[in-house]
């Protein structure tokens, strides 16, 4: 099993998983539809669904276009609500500790996660592998007992700057108020790694959201690196213009 970040920051996620078999899953659509298409090289026959987080628009943003092309979507009840689209024959709904299969590679396991609007997590399964999908939260508070091979997680900002750029009034206090109750700091996203995650078997830690204002993400990176002799990326990170 092997994951792709295409984009990841506040101006658009789009993710992709694909099997030793071909089959691709995508993990978010939050970029226009000709982005997308692109990204994948226009290559959209062997995409068996798309997992969507949230209603976000930076995470959704073409989730009717990839229901046009006949992708099945998952997700939860109120995102599709949120988005107009709960009545589309692709909305296949999900919630809390669900278990479900994508075709004939993927099982996928959701679970809720905390941020402005209702989100979900998921859990990838195939080729034998794990993968933990974590993105726009503050915190999370299941442990699973698995030893996943790809983590893939939010960690959007250090308090530290955060609070500097508050005080100098770099930042509005309202949107620095959002960080801290909708995405998760970065010794946040070490805790978890350190003490709810098995790591025995993980090749690649991912590292989403990372703000460009609020977070000096390759030096996170490297000491993340290190701390768990893991591969560690920043997703996106070629694409990331934007700020978060």
């Amino acid at each position: 099993m092997k994951f792709k970040a295409y984009y990841s920051s506040s101006m658009g996620n789009l993710y992709c998983v694909t099997a030793a078999n071909g089959r691709r899953l995508l993990v978010e659509c939050g970029v226009t539809w000709a982005k997308l298409q692109k990204a994948l090289n226009h290559k959209l026959g062997n995409i068996t669904g798309c997992l969507l987080s949230h209603s976000h628009a930076d995470h959704s943003k073409s989730v009717e276009d990839v229901m046009t092309a006949g992708i099945d979507v998952y997700s939860s009840l109120p995102t599709f609500e949120a988005l107009g689209v709960a009545e589309n024959r692709k909305a296949n709904i999900v919630g809390d500790k669900d278990r479900f299969a994508i075709g004939d590679t993927f099982e996928v396991f959701s679970f809720v996660l905390h941020h402005d609007v209702p989100i979900l997590g998921f859990i990838v399964h195939a080729d034998g592998e794990d993968l933990l999908f974590i993105t726009d939260t503050m915190m999370v508070k299941q442990r699973f007992g698995l030893a996943f091979s790809i983590v893939v997680i939010c960690c959007s900002y250090d308090v530290a700057v955060l609070r500097e750029r508050e005080a100098t009034g770099d930042i509005d206090p309202s949107l620095a108020k959002r960080l801290l109750l909708s995405h998760m700091e970065q010794e946040t996203t070490k805790l978890y790694l350190r003490e709810s995650c098995c790591m025995d078997k993980c090749t690649e830690i991912w590292l989403l959201h990372c703000s460009r204002d609020n977070l000096d993400a390759e030096k996170v990176r490297a000491e993340i690196e290190s701390e768990f002799f893991t591969r560690t990326l920043i997703a996106g990170k070629e694409n990331q213009n934007g700020r978060n």
